[in-house]
């Protein structure tokens, strides 16, 4: 067994790889690419590959982010052929990243949570390898969240009367456009700022996948999608400033967002990292698909 730096020509071998060997999740090549190569903080040094008599038997990628709270080492990904789990593979990998993570001056490292480009918001309980692994590292659960999970098939997300009363209020309610986007940013920089790197992904899409809520000129509500792992369904983020919540804005945002995923041709729409529950399931009757706990193993004088 050697373990190499993943190349651009293992990209469909490995996306195939974490395809077999992941089976709660889907990897398509363009979202393997994506997760990988596209990530701006790619380290080559971070995407490793187990490879015995010229066969894939493991993957594991970190990535380095300067996070607000310190600089963070992620395991982004990480995946051992399912008959060759228990044999130390992920161990091995592990301990090559942990020790780039430490040159590196990180205070911590996380599980998969690697915003804003991440795959999933920690892991999935059911894969029970994968916890019994990390808990054995040292690392400490300190969170949990959800996923959530609309049906958009023979859905009705019209929201036009609703977009008639607050018009009457003076609020506007529009997709947004290449003149809006100053003013857009400045509003989630001061409400909402970890959100920034997603939705200048949102305005990058044709058309802009994002709407957005103006009163007075302003922007005061955004609900996106298609920012994080494209082209499957993902919703958000979105927020509605503090002052004007209330009023319904931000359940005639989301569901603009969902009417544009039902004409993508989605059967559902997936909503990620979810805080208010409630709020989901009362304006688009999205339901709690998975749970994800969150792992954290802090390194000051590991």
């Amino acid at each position: 067994m050697n373990f190499r730096q993943l190349t651009l020509s293992d990209l469909k071998d490995a996306a195939k790889f974490c395809r077999m060997n992941m089976q709660f999740d889907i990897m398509p090549d363009f979202l393997f690419k994506e997760k990988t190569f596209d990530d701006h903080d790619y380290n080559p040094d971070l995407a490793l590959l187990a490879i015995e008599n010229g066969e894939i038997i493991g993957f594991m990628m970190g990535v380095i982010r300067n996070q607000k709270f310190g600089k963070t080492g992620y395991i982004k990904l990480m995946a051992v052929k399912h008959n060759r789990r228990r044999e130390g593979i992920a161990t091995k990998l592990f301990q090559i990243i942990y020790d780039e993570f430490v040159k590196a001056g990180c205070e911590k490292i996380r599980i998969y949570e690697s915003h804003p480009n991440y795959f999933m918001p920690g892991i999935d309980p059911r894969y029970t390898e994968a916890i019994c692994f990390v808990e054995r590292l040292g690392f400490k659960k300190f969170n949990d969240t959800a996923n959530m999970l609309c049906e958009l098939v023979g859905k009705n997300f019209d929201s036009s009367n609703d977009e008639e009363k607050l018009l009457k209020d003076g609020i506007i309610i529009k997709r947004a456009e290449s003149s809006d986007e100053t003013k857009l940013l400045q509003f989630i920089e001061k409400e909402f700022e970890l959100w920034i790197p997603e939705v200048q992904n949102a305005l990058k899409n044709e058309p802009k996948s994002v709407h957005i809520a103006i009163y007075e000129n302003e922007v005061v509500g955004f609900s996106a999608y298609d920012t994080n792992n494209l082209n499957i369904g993902w919703f958000g983020p979105m927020g509605t400033s503090p002052k004007m919540r209330g009023k319904k804005i931000g359940g005639v945002l989301l569901k603009r967002c969902l009417k544009d995923q039902q004409a993508q041709g989605h059967q559902f729409a997936i909503i990620p990292w979810v805080g208010p529950i409630s709020f989901y399931s009362h304006y688009c009757g999205a339901r709690v698909d998975r749970v994800f706990w969150r792992y954290e193993k802090v390194l000051s004088g590991d």
